[in-house]
């Protein structure tokens, strides 16, 4: 897979959590797909198991759209919930970086890497981390962006 194809299975895995979706989760995951979860120590096996998570989130979706560029270049994708950030992929192998809103109201960004066979994602790792403002003893040391 190129880097172009990469960016459209992130694009299709934003379109099916964002809009609930999980039938388009098989066009995304293959059937026996591993999904880890290291910070929690949760392992999902099986499409039907990560689907079952994901309907099962409480909490309502219902989230303003924003915008976010791409790294790198103008605007990819726009979503309620999961907007994609970057992707950065060749072969069977990728990473992707999502911006999500969760029904709280706080901010957290979401890091996938994973692997693909057959076009779909076979295995993939995700972490979590809540956005928060920087310190202020740094500031003396960065710029913000």
């Amino acid at each position: 897979m190129n880097n172009d194809q990469h960016r459209e299975l992130m694009a299709k895995l934003s379109e099916a959590l964002t809009q609930q979706r999980w039938d388009l989760l098989d066009q995304v995951y293959t059937p026996d797909v591993t999904t880890e979860y290291p910070q929690s120590g949760e392992r999902f096996r099986g499409v039907a198991n990560l689907r079952g998570q994901f309907e099962n989130y409480p909490g309502e979706a219902g989230l303003e759209a924003e915008m976010s560029d791409v790294i790198g270049g103008s605007t990819f994708a726009l979503t309620p919930m999961y907007t994609v950030v970057a992707v950065e992929g060749s072969g069977d192998r990728g990473t992707g970086i999502f911006r999500t809103r969760y029904p709280d109201g706080t901010y957290w960004w979401v890091i996938t890497i994973y692997e693909i066979v057959d076009g779909r994602i076979a295995k993939a790792r995700l972490f979590f981390a809540p956005e928060f403002e920087p310190p202020e003893w740094r500031a003396p040391f960065w710029d913000r962006s």
